[in-house]
């Protein structure tokens, strides 16, 4: 089994090329990356920082200045944003590849917290918009990321309305083994690096109603439980089955 650490794991400083990182990159194939070829990324290279954030780090602050923009390359963030009675709403987890902070307003709207040690690449958005005369495709893949990001957020508002608990995690625990397989190959387990109370966040429940879904999928040997990080998945037709509709 792949531990958690290797599979969050920070990319290279450089690519095996030459001395272009964004050769070895895991977010090279990302939806904003892919939009330039190997003659062409070093374009986006030259106008990127990267940046840091060790857990428990924030990338970047709700309300802060919206000024940049970034594209995770390694480890896992989760994007939160705080109710005005002070309780919070986990918005997604995010993973290597995802280009998060696109934003309408002067500031942002949610927080980028770090889960695991991460890097990102950090642009300003104006430096981007530069490069759409030369480069359309990228232009187009800017787009299409916000569009993704609004089926994502209709997606989870139906998750968090119509689903009961045992539906919402058996939901939330596919959608984490699919992303993980799509960017590291199929494992044993599906690692979450997060706590109950963040999944509790995200899925709109209590920590003791995510805590007794568990425990039931785990006595009805839908999952198994190898630590509080990792999830093995034993029967994925009948979880399938449970995020669909679970008989209450």
């Amino acid at each position: 089994m792949v531990p958690m650490e290797s599979l969050f794991a920070l990319p290279p400083k450089t690519g095996g090329r030459g001395d272009l990182v964004c050769y070895g990159c895991p977010a090279r194939r990302s939806a904003l990356c892919s939009a330039l070829d190997d003659a062409e990324i070093h374009f986006l290279d030259a106008v990127a920082t990267r940046v840091r954030v060790d857990p428990g780090q924030y990338l970047f602050m709700e309300e802060d200045p919206y000024d940049h923009v970034f594209n995770l390359s390694g480890g896992m963030l989760m994007l939160e944003r705080l109710a005005s009675d002070g309780r919070r709403q986990i918005m997604a987890f995010t993973y290597p590849g995802d280009f998060i902070g696109l934003g309408a307003g002067k500031s942002y709207s949610i927080a980028a917290r770090a889960l695991t040690p991460a890097t990102a690449c950090r642009w300003r958005m104006r430096d981007i918009e530069r490069l759409y005369d030369s480069f359309p495709a990228l232009e187009r893949s800017v787009r299409e990321i916000g569009n993704a990001v609004l089926a994502a957020t209709m997606d989870q508002v139906f998750v968090l309305g119509r689903k009961n608990a045992m539906e919402k995690l058996a939901f939330f625990i596919l959608h984490h083994m699919d992303r993980q397989e799509r960017l590291f190959g199929k494992r044993a387990t599906v690692a979450l690096p997060m706590t109950r109370g963040d999944i509790a966040d995200f899925l709109g429940a209590t920590v003791e109603t995510i805590s007794r879904a568990f425990t039931r999928m785990r006595k009805e040997n839908l999952i198994r439980l190898a630590d509080a990080h990792e999830v093995e998945v034993v029967d994925c037709d009948r979880l399938a089955q449970v995020a669909e509709h679970f008989d209450t």
